[in-house]
């Protein structure tokens, strides 16, 4: 459980939100999250990570090409710190946290990214989703690329924003886009007001040329998402493929000599070198 400063910190810091585009509509919370916020994410996250997934044809988790990053989930409600970034997404979207999906942790490396895809998933069992939420949660100085890119007939809606919020990758010029930046949220709508796929919310993750990207996402359904799971952490945390697992036979040797406190990342996984598909 978070301590009391981590929960104290869970208020909003000073903020505000920018409009970036009605085609999709699109729109930037500058600050939505403080950095403490972002550290404890990511370190309820850590000890999780594994090969991101797709949704395939019939709806289940499948491994593709199109996207290369590392990540796990965190489910509805987990803590206390959770739990604020969840009502300030709903009073946001003015959608209930019943209808978020659990929150998605990605981390990208050099040369991983994420293709141009939809999220709406109008195809899937179950209500569309209307919204999507994507957080930036780390501030790496090395970090160049991976932008979050809408490829398809997007435009800003003041067009010297495109100016301001670069400089951009190749990979994201021409495009509304937004660069990653700490406890920066950008949230934009998968659907148009009729309910049909907004074909320019098409959006991709641009390739890490150099540094390390770490992202929270939020999708946000119609209708509410498998409310049978909200507050029942022991039945959905069953039915995940992601719960903490030792990657290494020699991992209860090390945790008895003391590894987890002199070498935390290690044998939390950040480095990700205990990974069957990492060298």
């Amino acid at each position: 459980m978070p301590g009391q400063q981590e929960v104290e910190d869970a208020a909003p810091p000073p903020s505000w939100v920018e409009i970036l585009s009605w085609q999709p509509r699109a729109f930037l919370w500058h600050g939505f999250l403080s950095a403490s916020e972002c550290q404890h994410i990511m370190r309820l996250a850590k000890p999780q990570m594994r090969r991101s997934t797709v949704v395939g044809a019939n709806g289940s988790s499948v491994t593709d090409g199109i996207r290369t990053s590392y990540g796990t989930f965190l489910r509805r409600l987990q803590d206390p710190v959770i739990a604020a970034v969840e009502l300030r997404l709903a009073l946001w979207t003015q959608l209930n946290i019943s209808h978020q999906e659990d929150m998605q942790i990605l981390r990208y490396e050099q040369g991983q990214q994420y293709g141009a895809h939809y999220d709406s998933l109008q195809d899937h069992e179950g209500s569309p989703r209307v919204a999507t939420v994507l957080i930036y949660l780390n501030s790496d100085p090395l970090l160049w690329g991976g932008e979050t890119a809408f490829p398809e007939g997007s435009a800003w809606l003041h067009p010297a924003a495109a100016h301001k919020s670069g400089p951009f990758s190749e990979c994201a010029r021409g495009h509304v886009a937004v660069r990653p930046r700490l406890g920066d949220a950008l949230l934009f709508f998968n659907l148009l007001a009729d309910g049909q796929q907004d074909q320019r919310s098409m959006h991709a993750g641009c390739p890490v040329l150099d540094g390390i990207k770490w992202t929270a996402t939020k999708w946000i359904h119609a209708a509410p998402f498998r409310p049978e799971w909200l507050g029942a952490a022991p039945a959905a945390e069953a039915q995940r493929p992601e719960e903490c697992t030792d990657a290494n036979a020699n991992c209860r040797d090390w945790a008895k000599k003391g590894e987890c406190s002199s070498n935390r990342d290690f044998m939390e996984g950040d480095g990700y070198t205990l990974d069957a598909e990492k060298p």
